[in-house]
């Protein structure tokens, strides 16, 4: 870009921002989901209410999407299918 010498007292323009290249929620939920951060669900929480948020998100009762819950999403399903995981080892033995 360039600038008229007029201009030389106006301020530099703001960076435009991609939020899907900006996304620290997402920069969690792929940790989550590559195993690089080891998470689980509190022995006190109900894997039940972890489907219901899933659903909740997917079937937009949550509203509009956005990178937030996505990753939201995301880490909630991973956590899910550790716990699927833990149950077929258990029934494997």
């Amino acid at each position: 870009m360039t600038r008229d010498t007029d201009d030389d007292d106006a301020p530099e323009p703001v960076p435009e921002s991609d939020p899907r290249h900006i996304d620290p929620a997402g920069d969690l939920a792929d940790a989550v989901e590559s195993g690089d951060l080891d998470l689980s669900l509190a022995d006190d929480a109900d894997a039940a209410d972890l489907r219901e948020f899933v659903d909740a998100a997917e079937s937009g009762e949550l509203g509009p999407v956005d990178p937030g819950l996505e990753a939201q999403v995301r880490i909630a399903r991973a956590l899910l299918a550790d716990l699927d995981d833990d149950r077929e080892r258990d029934t494997d033995r």
